[in-house]
């Protein structure tokens, strides 16, 4: 029944209409720069992926357009799956801010997440795209701060 009733809660905060968003960019010297949106789509999450993948003049992202392929929730866990031809371009430096700044988007708009996992087109893989180790979760009790240190 606790099951049951915090999926419920998760999908009410995920499929909300009509809340403030806020979504993180990087600035030229790549420190995290947040911008908050009204959001009125009924899908969250889809909603924050069209956003990061598509900065503000003078700010810079990492995450790719149509990366996202899909997302569930388990428990208390996000799993986001991945589109690998998306992930492709991305050098080291571009993987590990990918990786940043969706975890830091991520937690700071779902407080009832305390984990998200990835998943590429539809695996568990080792690594995101060629660098970023993926085999773990990625806890909110370390990814809800930038952990790239610098001014923000």
């Amino acid at each position: 029944m606790r099951k049951i009733a915090v999926f419920i809660v998760l999908c009410i905060t995920i499929f909300s209409f009509g809340r403030q968003l806020t979504v993180f960019y990087l600035n030229d010297e790549l420190y995290p720069v947040s911008v908050t949106y009204e959001c009125e789509n009924e899908d969250v999450v889809v909603f924050l992926f069209e956003k990061m993948s598509n900065p503000p003049e003078g700010l810079t992202t990492f995450v790719p357009v149509d990366v996202l392929k899909a997302y569930f929730i388990v428990e208390k866990s996000l799993v986001i799956d991945l589109c690998k031809s998306q992930l492709a371009v991305l050098d080291f430096q571009m993987e590990r801010y990918f990786v940043h700044q969706v975890l830091i988007t991520l937690f700071t708009n779902f407080s009832g997440i305390d984990s998200v996992y990835f998943l590429v087109d539809g695996r568990k893989r080792d690594v995101l795209a060629n660098y970023v180790d993926i085999r773990y979760g990625f806890p909110r009790q370390i990814w809800t701060e930038w952990p790239v240190r610098g001014k923000e």
